[in-house]
């Protein structure tokens, strides 16, 4: 088990064009370090699992449930399971940190 992590150098999955996803994870709990570049579209979805994203860096536009906002450095969205979301990158290069239950088995590289 890996006690320690440097998101800088670890290596990411990007199911999505302009997403890179690096994880650190436990059995129940789960942290993404998500570099989105500029002008990169989430497209709507929902999940049943619980997620807190936070944006660490740049501007990201998200809707949660139909409710819209332009988030910036500092700032928390939760995304309750099954709810509708979907987001935009705007025009600089933008990271977030999302933490996840159950964890997302998904984004977790396979070796």
């Amino acid at each position: 088990m890996e006690y320690f992590n440097d998101f800088k150098k670890k290596i990411g999955i990007s199911p999505l064009d302009g997403f890179t996803f690096k994880e650190a994870h436990l059995e129940n709990v789960m942290i993404t370090w998500v570099e989105m570049k500029p002008g990169s579209v989430l497209p709507e979805h929902s999940h049943p699992n619980e997620q807190i994203s936070l944006v660490v860096e740049g501007t990201l536009e998200l809707t949660v449930g139909g409710s819209t906002r332009i988030m910036k450095k500092g700032e928390v969205a939760v995304v309750p399971p099954n709810v509708p979301h979907s987001g935009r990158v705007h025009d600089e290069f933008t990271i977030a940190v999302d933490a996840w239950n159950p964890i997302r088995k998904d984004y977790i590289p396979q070796a």
